[in-house]
């Protein structure tokens, strides 16, 4: 079932851009959050965003389990559209994000600025210790990565934070996790302290069955389940 929603959510996205050559609007609207389309973006997330389905898997787990309690962290912002949705929920003083890739945030920030929204934002990696780390920004932003997928990726040096000292400073209770397969290093280190729900893109074709199934584990380790009402294809939900 999944798939034809994806096949027809694709053919929109067709539709929709043949129908921007004469209408060409410089924002869209998902779940009530405007989104400004960034000049020169490439044809995949475009497709995405004209018909409605960017990060869609992401926003229905969180729409249906974000609380009024709850404190957001979310690693890889994108264009900031899940940040924005929760930020108008629990206000932007409960929402930390964080994005590597240094061309997102004058978008980001635009999101922000048209949703009325100002949620706590870092242009940084977290990982395991402060510094410096390569970062690959790949042609369509959203498979920029600390992995380098294709030879054309730029690789640009990001600063980093470090993680666990941010998980104890905020004190979330809710984390979501879209960094390109930048999980699996993750949680070598990650202690999720008091966070309770995370909703996660596990990145299986990148990671390979094996590193899946240690990211799984770890998460196991540390008391959390997947919630099988709340799977998607590669978007999960696990709560302890």
């Amino acid at each position: 079932m999944q798939k034809v929603e994806y096949r027809i959510n694709r053919l929109a996205g067709q539709l929709r851009l043949k129908i921007r050559e004469f209408t060409k609007p410089q924002i869209v609207e998902i779940a009530g959050i405007k989104l400004p389309i960034p000049p020169n973006i490439s044809r995949g997330p475009l497709e995405a965003l004209y018909a409605g389905y960017y990060e869609a898997s992401e926003l229905k787990i969180i729409q249906a389990n974000l609380e009024k309690h709850d404190r957001v962290m979310e690693l890889g912002t994108g264009l900031g559209l899940l940040a924005s949705y929760c930020a108008q929920k629990l206000g932007s003083d409960n929402v930390f994000t964080y994005e590597a890739n240094p061309a997102l945030e004058p978008f980001i920030r635009q999101t922000f600025a048209v949703n009325n929204v100002n949620p706590h934002f870092h242009n940084c990696l977290l990982g395991e210790t402060p510094g410096m780390q390569d970062f690959y920004v790949a042609k369509s932003f959203w498979s920029s990565s600390t992995i380098q997928r294709k030879p054309d990726d730029q690789k640009i040096q990001v600063p980093v934070i470090s993680f666990n000292q941010e998980m104890q400073i905020i004190d979330p209770t809710f984390l979501i996790l879209d960094i390109e397969g930048g999980e699996y290093e993750l949680f070598k280190y990650a202690n999720l302290h008091n966070v309770r729900k995370i909703c996660i893109e596990l990145h299986s074709h990148i990671l390979g069955s094996e590193k899946t199934k240690f990211v799984e584990s770890k998460l196991a380790d540390q008391g959390f389940y997947l919630d099988p009402k709340k799977r998607y294809v590669n978007e999960l939900l696990f709560i302890r």
